[in-house]
C-alpha cells in the first residue's frame, strides 16, 4: 500500500539494513510522523491527510480547487500516491530527498507545504484542460519537476500548523457525525502493485511485503 517505497528509500540512503529498518520504525510510530496510521486497515490516517490536503488547496488555490470540482476530478486520483508515500513514488530523487530531509524536522507541514507548491506550479497549466488531460499531464509532470525550485517556492507559500490543525479537528468532527466519506481502495490497490515490482527491480524483494 505504499510502505515499500518509504523501505526502499531507507535501504538506498542509509549505511545498513538495520539502521534502515529502525528509521521506518521510527517514522511508522513517532507521533510527529505517524506513517503507520496511513496503512491500517480502515485508511483512516489517509482518509484525514486527504482531507486536510483538499481543504487546503481550496484555500491557498481556490481557483484551481474550482476548476477541479467543475471538471469532476476527485483529490484522492491525484493525491493519493504523492502523499501515502511522502513523494517517494515516483518524483525526481533529488525533491524526494530534500522534502524528506525537512519533513524528519517539521513533520506533516513539510508535506503539505511540497503540495501546494507542486500544484501551484502545475496550476497555469492545468486551468487549461479538461478533466482526461489533466489526469494525463500530472502523470508526466511529477516526473519533471525541479526539486530545489519546488522547494524554494514552497518555502513562500504562508502554510502555518494552525490551518493543518484546524482542518484535523474539523475531520475528527465530521467523523464522529459519520458525515466523512470513504476513499476509494482502488487507488491503493494499483498503488500497491505497480510498488512492488518497482522495488522488487530494484533488489528489495524482502521489503515488498512490509
Amino acid at each position: 500500500q505504499g510502505m515499500n517505497f518509504i523501505a526502499a528509500l531507507f535501504l538506498m540512503v542509509m549505511d545498513d539494513e538495520e539502521t534502515a529498518f529502525w528509521m521506518f520504525v521510527s517514522v511508522m510510530n513517532e507521533d510527529v510522523y505517524n506513517l503507520r496510521e496511513l496503512f491500517v486497515r480502515d485508511m483512516a490516517g489517509t482518509q484525514e491527510v486527504l482531507y486536510v490536503a483538499e481543504r487546503l488547496i481550496e484555500q491557498f488555490l481556490p481557483r484551481l480547487f474550482e476548476h477541479f470540482q467543475l471538471q469532476n476530478v476527485q483529490m484522492s486520483m491525484i493525491l493519493t500516491p504523492w502523499l501515502m508515500t511522502i513523494y517517494t513514488r515516483n518524483f525526481p530523487f533529488e525533491l524526494v530527498l530534500r522534502v524528506w530531509d525537512s519533513f524528519l524536522v517539521e513533520g506533516w507541514k513539510v508535506v503539505y507545504r511540497t503540495m501546494l507548491a507542486l500544484l501551484e506550479h502545475a496550476q497555469p497549466a492545468l486551468l487549461q484542460l479538461e478533466f482526461e488531460e489533466i489526469i494525463m499531464y500530472l502523470r508526466e509532470f511529477t516526473s519533471t519537476v525541479d526539486g530545489p525550485n519546488i522547494m524554494m517556492a514552497s518555502l513562500k507559500i504562508s502554510l502555518r500548523r494552525k490551518h493543518i490543525l484546524k482542518y484535523v479537528a474539523e475531520w475528527k468532527g465530521l467523523s464522529e457525525k459519520g458525515e466523512t466519506r470513504k476513499v476509494d481502495t482502488g487507488v491503493f490497490n494499483r498503488l500497491n502493485t505497480r510498488g512492488s515490482e518497482v522495488v522488487s527491480s530494484m533488489g528489495f524483494g524482502s521489503f515488498v511485503d512490509t
